[in-house]
């Protein structure tokens, strides 16, 4: 893509949605600006650095190719041992299991911007280089369309080009903002996580992935299963979302909750911000499968909702490359709570020194997932 327009904001508005207000975009110019500076003449450099852009700024060729590549995944046999996950199915299932198996160190813990850096580089290389795909990683722009996140090409329920709708309205006990509490497995104390019943609740009817077969998951439960506590048995199912409009704009994913995160000084108050004013809201607006905590890249919308959590990253590392790009903040485990698999082992800090677990034997460095141009990736959000 060429250089930033000097008039991104009407760009923006041509696409729908609420423009970019001055002063992301101040932020977002800062880290263009550092980000390519910083490239040399090698390795990663300005005429072969990728772009990933917003799902809505794609041509509808793109979007299908996409798509195309997230079906071709589905369709390939999975590579991780049976014995660890017996319901495992496929290619997408691979990248769920391991989400699965690692979401109580990998949420509210330090490890949550450099784990999934490297697992949505490790799913954009699995569809380009397993299934063709000719594009990049995509995000959802959703700050672009908190009046309305239906208003986004992510969500348009009967295009082709689109991740689908809602799911069909399930009849429940309680209003769309009423809250279940659902459990949530592996700790030393129970934790209970409050999901609000949406607007749907059901399968999704519409769209390229109404028929989409699930194979993992779910793993927050309104009540306990010992016999299979991680989701890690068959069961095949539709896709389910149920929207919850309250978290998509309100006080939730807007500009100016998107510019405070940004904004920040440093990383404790970036991750602080990205966990208390983002993180969840997105997954809780999509709700079904893909707020489940544990198995959420069950829909495939999870890749580009990460990817926004990523961009949010790299815009504020970009802010200052040589002081933030390995800085880190947080726990080893979610919210420094014991696992039940060793419950007496302390509370203790995330290093960038730690090796993380991403499946098929891959241990990387802590800080092997924390640039986005160097260490095999070379990409920018644009």
């Amino acid at each position: 893509m060429a250089a930033p327009s000097k008039s991104p904001c009407k760009k923006l508005d041509s696409y729908g949605g609420i423009p970019m207000p001055a002063d992301f975009k101040v932020l977002q110019d800062t880290y263009h600006k550092n980000l390519l500076g910083s490239l040399g003449a090698q390795g990663c450099t300005k005429d072969n650095i990728s772009k990933r852009r917003s799902w809505d700024d794609l041509d509808d060729a793109t979007r299908k190719d996409y798509i195309r590549a997230v079906h071709c995944l589905a369709s390939k046999p999975a590579l991780t041992d049976k014995s660890l996950a017996p319901g495992i199915v496929n290619r997408l299932d691979d990248f769920t299991y391991i989400h699965i198996n690692q979401t109580n160190v990998i949420h509210e813990s330090g490890y949550l911007l450099p784990w999934h850096r490297m697992f949505l580089w490790q799913l954009e290389e699995a569809l380009r280089n397993e299934c063709g795909c000719k594009g990049y990683l995509p995000y959802w722009d959703n700050a672009r369309f908190s009046a309305d996140q239906t208003k986004s090409r992510v969500w348009d329920g009967q295009a082709e080009t689109s991740f689908g709708g809602n799911g069909a309205p399930v009849a429940h006990n309680g209003s769309a903002t009423d809250t279940r509490r659902l459990l949530l497995p592996g700790f030393v104390k129970d934790i209970w996580l409050p999901m609000p019943y949406g607007t749907g609740g059901g399968c999704v009817a519409t769209g390229p992935f109404a028929n989409l077969t699930l194979s993992l998951g779910p793993v927050a439960k309104p009540v306990a299963d010992p016999a299979n506590k991680y989701g890690y048995r068959p069961n095949p199912r539709c896709l389910s979302r149920t929207f919850d409009p309250s978290y998509g704009g309100g006080a939730g994913l807007t500009w100016g909750n998107a510019t405070a995160i940004v904004a920040a000084a440093d990383i404790g108050a970036f991750r602080g911000g990205l966990e208390g004013l983002w993180h969840r809201q997105s997954h809780t607006f999509i709700g079904g499968d893909g707020a489940d905590p544990f198995s959420p890249t069950n829909d495939p919308a999870f890749y580009l909702l990460h990817a926004q959590l990523d961009r949010f990253w790299a815009i504020w590392q970009g802010q200052d490359l040589a002081g933030r790009t390995y800085a880190i903040d947080g726990n080893r485990t979610f919210f420094g709570i014991p696992l039940d698999s060793a419950p007496t082992t302390p509370p203790s800090l995330a290093t960038i020194e730690d090796p993380m677990q991403m499946g098929l034997g891959f241990r990387p460095l802590t800080k092997e997932g924390m640039p986005s141009t160097d260490l095999g990736r070379c990409y920018m959000y644009v």
